[in-house]
C-alpha cells in the first residue's frame, strides 16, 4: 500500500522540524530518506508509526487517513510495523519465538507457518532453535527485520536499521534485507545518513533537509540529475565551491577552471557554486600554476591526485581529482584543472 504524507508540519516547542512536506512511498516499493541530522527524517516515521501527533496535514495508507490534527489511529491498529537501530531481540527466546512474538494471537499451525516462511525466506530456517546470543550482529539483525515482518504490515518503517552493524558486514546484510522486503511485497520507507546505502538500497531515494524534501527520484535520476548543490554534494565524494565566469574559465579559489568549449548557463562575471565529483574535473600539467600536487593514491580502479595551493595556510581543503594512472605524475608537480563535463559529475547552480 502507499504511504502519503500531506502537507505535513512539525515542530518540537518553538523548533520547526517539517515544514509543508508532501511526499509519497509508492506501495511495493522502497523508499530511502537521506540526508543530514536534523532533517527530520525520523520524525516523519514517528509520526507515520503513531509514536507522535500529527500537528499540520495528514498521514494516509492506502488512502485510509492514519493521523491528522486532533485524530490519530492507534500504533496497534495501523497497518504499519517499525523496526529500530536497536535489534532487542528477547535472550531469553529462541529465534522462532522471536520472530512469532508479534503473532500469538493467530491459531498455532498459522502461526507455525508463518515463522517457517519468513525463516526460509532469510535462508535461516536451521537457525529457529538457537537463540540470539549464538548467532552474529547480521544475523541477528536479520531476525528482527523477520520479526516486524511477521504480522505482515502494509508498511514497514526502518529507522537506520544497519548503524550498529559492523561496516564489513552492512553490504551483505543490505543487499539481504532489500531481497527480503522485496519478496515480500512490503512498502518499505528506510531512514539513511550514508548515501551508498541509500543508493544500494532503494527504489526511490527522498533528500531531506530543514524539514523539505529537496528531490525525490530513482537513485540514478537523483545521482546523474541533482536538482540542487545540496543534492549534488551528497552523491560521489562531492566537492562544492563558488566560481565565478570569466569568459571561457571559471575562477575559483583553486585558480582558474578551464571549460574547454563546454556550454554552461552562466553569464560572463556571473557567481555560481560548483559541485565537482573527483570525476567531474581534469588535471594537466601547467608550470604557472599555483595548484600543486600534493598526494597521490591508489583506490583500486583509479588514482585520486590531491591537490593543494603553493604556500596556502592549509585552510582552503585539498582538491580532488581521479586520474586513471600515476604515470607522468611527480609529487610537487604544477597542475591546473579543466571541467570534464555534467556526465563526470560537474555541476554548476
Amino acid at each position: 500500500m502507499k504511504l502519503s504524507y500531506k502537507n505535513i508540519s512539525y515542530a518540537y516547542g518553538s523548533t520547526p522540524v517539517l515544514s509543508e512536506l508532501n511526499f509519497e512511498a509508492n506501495a511495493g516499493e522502497i523508499t530511502c530518506l537521506l540526508g543530514p541530522s536534523g532533517g527530520g527524517k525520523s520524525t516523519l516515521l514517528r509520526l507515520a508509526a503513531g509514536l507522535e501527533h500529527v500537528q499540520k496535514g495528514s498521514i494516509e495508507v492506502g488512502g485510509d487517513v492514519m493521523a491528522s490534527p486532533g485524530y490519530s489511529l492507534a500504533p496497534e491498529k495501523r497497518p504499519v510495523g517499525m523496526m529500530f537501530q536497536e535489534i532487542a531481540l528477547f535472550p531469553n527466546m529462541t529465534i522462532a519465538q522471536n520472530i512469532g512474538f508479534g503473532i500469538a494471537d493467530l491459531p498455532e499451525s498459522e502461526r507455525q507457518a508463518r515463522i517457517s516462511e519468513l525463516l526460509e525466506m532469510a535462508g535461516m530456517i536451521d537457525f529457529s532453535s538457537r537463540h540470539p546470543h549464538e548467532l552474529s550482529g547480521g544475523q541477528q539483525q536479520r531476525v528482527a527485520l523477520l520479526r516486524s515482518l511477521a504480522p505482515q504490515p502494509k508498511v514497514l518503517l526502518m529507522d537506520e536499521p544497519f548503524a550498529s552493524i559492523d561496516i564489513t558486514l552492512r553490504r551483505p546484510l543490505r543487499e539481504a534485507t532489500r531481497l527480503i522486503l522485496k519478496q515480500s511485497h512490503t512498502t518499505a520507507v528506510m531512514v539513511t545518513h550514508d548515501p551508498p546505502e541509500a543508493m544500494e538500497m532503494a527504489d526511490t531515494i527522498a533528500v531531506l533537509d530543514h524539514g523539505r524534501v529537496l528531490q525525490v527520484g530513482s537513485p540514478q535520476a537523483v545521482f546523474e540529475q541533482p536538482a540542487s548543490a545540496s543534492v549534488a554534494e551528497l552523491f560521489g565524494d562531492a566537492q562544492r565551491f563558488k566560481v565565478r565566469r570569466e569568459g571561457e574559465l571559471l575562477a575559483s579559489a583553486y585558480g582558474p577552471i578551464a571549460l574547454a568549449g563546454r556550454e554552461i548557463k552562466l553569464a560572463d562575471g556571473q557567481e555560481a557554486e560548483l559541485v565537482a565529483r573527483p570525476s567531474g574535473l581534469n588535471l594537466r600539467h601547467d608550470n604557472s600554476s599555483a595548484l600543486e600536487l600534493a598526494d597521490l593514491r591508489f583506490v583500486g580502479d583509479a588514482w585520486i591526485a590531491f591537490l593543494k595551493l603553493h604556500d596556502a595556510d592549509g585552510a582552503l581543503p585539498a582538491l580532488r581529482v581521479i586520474v586513471d594512472s600515476s604515470q607522468g605524475l611527480a609529487l610537487g608537480d604544477k597542475v591546473a584543472i579543466t571541467a570534464a563535463g555534467k556526465e563526470k559529475g560537474f555541476y554548476l547552480f
